[in-house]
Order: C-alpha cells, then structure tokens, then sequence
C-alpha cells in the first residue's frame, strides 16, 4: 500500500496493538503473546509498521508510539495471567525517558515478570554495550528481553547468549533450510545448546505451514509463531 495513502488521516491514536500467539509445543496451548503496531485508519485499512513509521518519525512520535502500544497491551493483559511481549529499537534502548516510563508502569502491575521487549539480533549486537545498559537498568522492574531474529545476522552468538536475555527467536526461514544446508542446522542446535544451558527460551518464529512446523517439532525447540498457528490479530471489542 503507498504510504501517501495514510497521511491525511494519521493519527496517534489510530495506532493499536494486535496479538499473535506464541505457542507452547508441549501443550498445545498459547504460552505468550507478542503486541505488534497496527495503524487502523477511520475507513478500516490496516497499514503495517513498515508502512507508516516514516510518519512516525517525521512527526517526532517515536518514544510516543512505543509508550502507546506499550500502555494498551498492559492495560489489554493486567487482569490476565498471560505473559506477553513488545518490540523496541536502538533507539528505543538508549532513551531513559522511555526507559524509565516503562518501569514506573511495572511497579504497579500485576506479576510484572509477565513482561519483555522484543530486540533484534543486528541492534542487540551493534549495540551490546547499550543493550547491556537497558537490561542492567531494567532487571529489577521484573522485564524480560528476548532477542528477535537470531541468525539473521552474522554475529558471536554465544556471546548474546551470555547476556541475561529471557529468550531468543529464530529468524523466519531458517528451519525451512535444514534440510539443504547442514550449516543451518548446525547453527540452530548450537543456539538450543547454548540455550538450554542457561535457561533461555528458544522460539522459532514465521511458522507458515504444518510442514515446516513438523521439522520443528524434531528439533529441540518447545516454542514456535506464525500464521500456521494465528496472523495477529486485534483486540476482541467489548460488548
């Protein structure tokens, strides 16, 4: 969709979250959700992040947006016991302000543990230092971080592993390769490895179909998301 197509009608509020699972494998059963941005316009069109954050930026909205997505998804799961995630970005991870939004939120809320953000595997090693500082700043507010994307990009793996992250997730695409490229699967039974040894949950994400599911399912990996499960998904409207 052109993005000219959202800027008459852009507003901060139009930006909600939507819910895709993260489904236990052992059970079955929904075991988290990750809160993605939506940009729902007055006529219904739903834009994807991708599609309007040069809108966000522009207006200086960032940190905003990021506090927003956060607030409703709190206030959506307060009186659930459901664990549940949001994603930040580099420049997320540096800003204190937003920082410390984010743990005055939590010092009020039901079993804050529930709680993590989402950060890519190119930020979190780009940015280790600054990563580190977040987690150190956080720790104590009961937030958790899981790093998104993990083989995506060319990095010392066992070093981000090292950090005191909640999880990992492995990028998109990956399982569908181990078959054709044994360095793939090499590399993902060494981030299980690594994984299991420090507790870390380990998520294979963009599970599309039942075949791709079926070859996680033979490697140790408890947790999987994608459409094979749920797209994301709004909030159910209250009647």
């Amino acid at each position: 969709m052109p993005i000219r197509e959202v800027t008459d009608s852009f507003q901060l509020e139009s930006i909600v979250p939507y819910f895709q699972p993260i489904v236990d494998l052992e059970n079955a059963r929904v075991w988290r959700y990750e809160c993605l941005a939506r940009l729902v316009t007055p006529s219904e069109k739903t834009f994807l992040p991708n599609e309007f954050l040069s809108l966000i930026e522009r207006n200086n909205y960032a940190q905003q947006l990021t506090e927003t997505i956060f607030c409703q998804s709190a206030k959506y799961f307060e009186n659930m016991n459901i664990p549940w995630n949001i994603n930040l970005n580099a420049a997320d991870l540096v800003n204190l302000e937003l920082t410390n939004t984010l743990i005055a939120h939590l010092a009020n809320y039901p079993n804050p543990s529930r709680v993590s953000v989402e950060v890519s595997a190119k930020t979190a090693m780009q940015d280790s230092n600054q990563l580190n500082a977040f987690i150190e700043r956080s720790l104590h507010s009961g937030l958790g971080v899981f790093i998104d994307n993990v083989g995506k990009t060319p990095g010392n793996i066992k070093n981000l592993m090292s950090l005191p992250i909640r999880g990992v997730k492995l990028a998109g695409g990956m399982i569908k390769q181990l078959d054709s490229h044994p360095e793939v699967k090499e590399f993902v039974l060494h981030v299980c490895e690594l994984a299991q040894a420090r507790s870390i949950s380990v998520v294979a994400e963009h599970i599309e179909d039942e075949a791709t599911l079926d070859k996680v399912r033979q490697l140790p990996i408890r947790y999987a998301q994608g459409f094979v499960f749920s797209k994301p998904r709004p909030a159910p409207t209250p009647h």
